[in-house]
C-alpha cells in the first residue's frame, strides 16, 4: 500500500496538483486503524490508504479538502465523548459508530510547488528567472528569438510565445515582462490559457491599453479583470533587479497566503478555469450524511435508505439508527 501511495504523491505532484496526507497518531481500542496507518486524499475527494472507515473516513475527507485549500495542517480527534475543545489547527469530533473507538489523526497539505512561466527576454525578465530559480521555483520562458545561454539555469525555453508545450497550467504563474516586444498578442495568449494569476509588467497606462484590445480580441470582463498590472509589490522599486524581487515576492505572498490560485478576488467563468471541478466531483461522489455532518461515498456508504423520495446516506449504524427516530430533523436541517 505504501508503494501505491508514494506513486500517487509523485504523479501528483509532478503534475502540479496538490494533496493532504493523514496518519493515524493516537488510538483507543476498539479501532479498525492501527498507529501509522495512513492515507493521501486527493483534491477530487478520492481517499487512497487506509484510516479507518464509516464516519472516520467521512471526517477526514471533509477536513483534508480544507486543508488543501488553506495549504495548512490539523490535528482531529474522533472519539464517544466528542467535546467542545476546537481551534484553528484542531477540532473534536463524536465517534458516531458503534465501535465506539478513539484515533487522534494528523492532516497535512502537500502543496505542489507552481511553476512561474515568464513571457518575454527582457532586463526583468533574466532576473526574475535567475531568482526564481535560485528560490526553488521550476521556471519556464518563452520568447521570440531567445538566446538559451540568457536563461542558463531554467527548467525550459521556447523561441516560440507558445503554450502548447504545456499540459497543465493551473498551478501556474504567468508573468509577462516583454517591455515593448509584442506586449499585446503576448497578454492575449496567456489570457487565452487557463492559468489564473497572470500578471503584466507595465505602467497603468499602457495596462488600459492592453485591456482594451483584450476586449476588442473578445476576452470577456471576467477574465480581463484577473489580469494583474502592474505586476510587484510596492517597495519602491527601481532598478531591474528590483523589481524582479517585488515580482516574486508577489507570487511567494499569494502561493503562501492559503489561496487557491483562482485569486477569490476576481470574478472567473467557469469555462475559464478548471478549478471549479474540485467541488463539483466532490458532490457527485459524496453526499453530507444530515446527522452527523461528514461526507459519505454515495458508491461504497453503510446505509442507504430512502426518506421521501430522496435517498440518504449514512456513514456508520449509529447515524442511520439515529436518523430513523427523528428524520424530520435532520432533513429540514439539511434543507436550511
Amino acid at each position: 500500500m505504501f508503494n501505491e501511495i508514494r506513486h500517487i504523491m509523485e504523479e501528483q505532484l509532478s503534475n502540479g496538483k496538490n494533496f493532504a496526507m493523514a496518519q493515524i497518531i493516537g488510538r483507543i481500542s476498539p479501532s479498525s486503524s492501527k498507529i501509522g496507518d495512513k492515507a493521501i486524499i486527493l483534491e477530487s475527494g478520492q481517499l487512497i490508504g487506509w484510516i479507518g472507515g464509516g464516519c472516520v473516513r467521512g471526517i477526514v475527507i471533509k477536513e483534508a479538502l480544507d486543508v488543501i485549500q488553506t495549504k495548512k495542517f490539523i490535528k482531529i480527534r474522533v472519539s464517544p465523548e466528542g467535546g467542545t475543545k476546537e481551534k484553528s489547527n484542531f477540532k473534536e469530533y463524536i465517534m458516531s459508530c458503534q465501535s465506539k473507538g478513539t484515533v487522534e489523526i494528523m492532516i497535512e497539505s502537500v502543496i505542489a510547488q507552481p511553476e512561474i512561466v515568464i513571457i518575454g527576454k527582457s532586463n526583468i525578465a533574466r532576473k526574475l528567472a535567475k531568482i526564481a530559480t535560485e528560490s526553488d521555483f521550476k521556471v519556464s520562458v518563452l520568447a521570440n528569438d531567445i538566446a538559451p545561454e540568457m536563461f542558463p539555469s531554467v527548467n525550459f525555453i521556447s523561441e516560440k510565445i507558445d503554450f502548447k508545450s504545456f499540459s497543465n497550467l493551473n498551478n501556474s504563474y504567468i508573468i509577462v515582462t516583454t517591455q515593448g516586444d509584442d506586449d499585446e498578442i503576448s497578454v492575449l495568449k496567456a489570457m487565452q490559457t487557463t492559468a489564473q494569476f497572470i500578471g503584466f509588467v507595465s505602467s497603468r497606462k499602457k495596462t488600459n491599453d492592453i485591456k482594451d484590445y483584450l476586449k476588442n480580441n473578445g476576452v470577456n470582463k471576467n477574465r480581463i479583470a484577473q489580469l494583474r498590472s502592474p505586476i510587484g509589490l510596492d517597495i519602491n522599486a527601481k532598478l531591474a533587479s528590483e523589481v524582479s524581487i517585488s515580482i516574486l515576492a508577489e507570487i511567494i505572498q499569494h502561493f503562501r497566503s492559503g489561496k487557491p490560485i483562482q485569486s477569490e478576488d476576481y470574478s472567473v467563468s467557469k469555462k475559464d478555469s478548471e478549478s471549479n471541478t474540485i467541488s463539483s466531483t466532490f458532490q457527485d461522489e459524496f453526499f453530507i450524511n444530515p446527522v452527523c455532518n461528514v461526507p459519505v461515498s454515495k458508491t461504497n456508504p453503510k446505509h442507504i435508505i430512502e426518506y421521501e423520495g430522496e435517498k440518504v446516506f449514512f456513514c456508520c449504524d449509529g447515524c442511520k439508527n439515529t436518523f430513523e427516530k427523528n428524520p424530520t430533523q435532520y432533513i429540514s436541517n439539511k434543507k436550511q
